[in-house]
C-alpha cells in the first residue's frame, strides 16, 4: 500500500505540472492574439490614392532614405512642396525602368526649378536592402552627373500609391494633388509642359 502511494504521488504531480504548462501556453497564445488584433485595429491599411487625390500629411512627412556612394541621406517629401513632383517606382530587374531612368533624370535637370523627380525602389527586401543599396551605389558611381535621388522602398508610399507592375509613375502637381498615374510611355515634351503649367492631365490611368 505504501509503495502504491509513493508511485501515485509523482504521477499526480506530473499531471498537475503538465496541466499548468498547457494553461500557461494557452494563456500566452491568447494574449499574443489579442495584442495582434488590437495593433491591427489601431493601424488600418491606408486606402490607395488615385488621380485627383490630395496627398495626406503623413506622406509628406514620411522619411525617405536616399542612397549615395558616400552614405545615406534622409529627407521628407515636404522638402519639395510647391514643386511638381514625379515619383518613379522601379526595380533592378525591370528593363523599361532602367532604360527610362536617365531620360527622366534629364527632364528633372532641365526643369529643376519647377520639377522634382524621386526614384523609389519598389523591392521588398528582407535583408536590409543590401542588394538594392549595392545596385544604387554602383549605378551612381558609373554616372557622375545624376541629379535625381534614388531612394529605398517606403511601405507607406506603397500603401497609398498602390500598384502591381513596374515601371509606375505618380505625377503630383504643385498643388499637392495627384495629376496622373502612368507607365513609361507618357513622358512626351507636351505632357511634361502641360504638367508643369499646373493644368490637369488627360492621360490614361494605370490601374495595375
Amino acid at each position: 500500500m505504501k509503495k502504491l502511494t509513493i508511485n501515485v504521488v509523482p504521477a499526480l504531480l506530473c499531471l498537475l505540472v503538465k496541466s499548468f504548462l498547457i494553461c500557461m501556453f494557452l494563456s500566452i497564445l491568447l494574449t499574443l492574439l489579442l495584442t495582434a488584433n488590437s495593433s491591427s485595429a489601431q493601424q488600418p491599411t491606408a486606402a490607395p490614392l488615385t488621380v485627383g487625390s490630395q496627398l495626406p500629411v503623413d506622406l509628406w512627412k514620411a522619411p525617405l532614405v536616399s542612397v549615395t556612394p558616400k552614405g545615406d541621406k534622409f529627407f521628407p517629401l515636404q522638402d519639395f512642396k510647391g514643386k511638381a513632383i514625379i515619383i518613379d517606382f522601379w526595380t533592378t530587374w525591370c528593363a523599361p525602368c532602367l532604360a527610362n531612368m536617365p531620360k527622366l533624370d534629364s527632364i528633372h535637370y532641365e526643369n529643376k526649378g519647377q520639377l522634382q523627380v524621386i526614384m523609389m525602389n519598389a523591392s521588398a527586401s528582407q535583408i536590409g536592402f543590401v542588394k538594392e543599396r549595392k545596385f544604387i551605389k554602383d549605378y551612381l558611381l558609373a554616372r557622375n552627373k545624376f541629379h535625381s535621388p534614388l531612394v529605398l522602398r517606403n511601405d507607406l508610399f506603397r500603401q497609398y500609391l498602390y500598384f502591381r507592375i513596374v515601371p509606375h509613375y505618380v505625377w503630383i502637381g504643385a498643388d499637392g494633388k495627384i495629376k496622373a498615374l502612368t507607365d513609361h510611355l507618357q513622358f512626351s515634351p507636351a505632357n511634361i509642359a502641360k504638367f508643369l503649367s499646373g493644368a490637369d492631365l488627360d492621360l490614361e490611368i494605370k490601374t495595375h
